[in-house]
């Protein structure tokens, strides 16, 4: 496999997971910062009331984060599935048209004691290369925008039911004692 093999797609999904991680290592001890100084303050009666608010909040922010990124992923994936030879490639070779084929099919990142020689194809066999080169190439991203799509839709869905049911909770939630809920 050469350097311009490695996928694009790989490189979103590993910086998807480290988005993630940092997210979770952030917000987890403030969580817990937060929860530990509620239970520090205030009445004995209301301490399981926001401690309950606290966590009813972060998941509802978890969701809308998590939400709004998958909107981004929808919106990319939807793009790559409307015109899968535009989108971001791995490749050096654009495949838009037969002439910038021509002209980019030299692109492709070797290492400089592995150059390899000039092709001196006839344009007919060239052709062949494009049109099979254009076909797998619509074929992968297709695929892969349709799965990114599902998925993202999938997490949008349940981000979606998450934020509805905690803040339906949270309303239901009651009152502690002498505070009064704003309008």
């Amino acid at each position: 496999m050469d350097v311009a093999a490695v996928s694009g797609s790989h490189t979103f999904a590993a910086l998807r997971v480290v988005t993630y991680l940092l997210f979770a290592l952030l917000v987890l001890p403030l969580f817990l910062l937060m929860t530990r100084a509620a239970l520090n303050d205030g009445d004995s009666v209301d301490k399981p009331n926001r401690v309950r608010q606290w966590y009813g909040y972060t998941v509802c922010l978890i969701a809308v984060i998590t939400g709004l990124i998958c909107v981004a992923g929808v919106l990319s994936n939807t793009f790559d599935l409307m015109n899968p030879l535009a989108a971001e490639g791995p490749f050096g070779e654009s495949l838009t048209s037969f002439e910038a084929y021509k002209a980019t099919r030299e692109r492709r990142f070797f290492p400089s004691d592995q150059r390899l020689a000039p092709d001196t194809a006839s344009d007919a066999t060239l052709r062949v290369r494009y049109e099979a080169l254009r076909a797998d190439r619509v074929a992968q991203r297709s695929f892969e925008a349709r799965k990114g799509l599902v998925t993202d839709l999938i997490i949008l869905f349940i981000a979606i039911a998450l934020f509805v049911t905690h803040w339906r909770w949270l309303r239901n939630l009651p009152e502690p004692e002498g505070a009064s809920r704003a309008a």
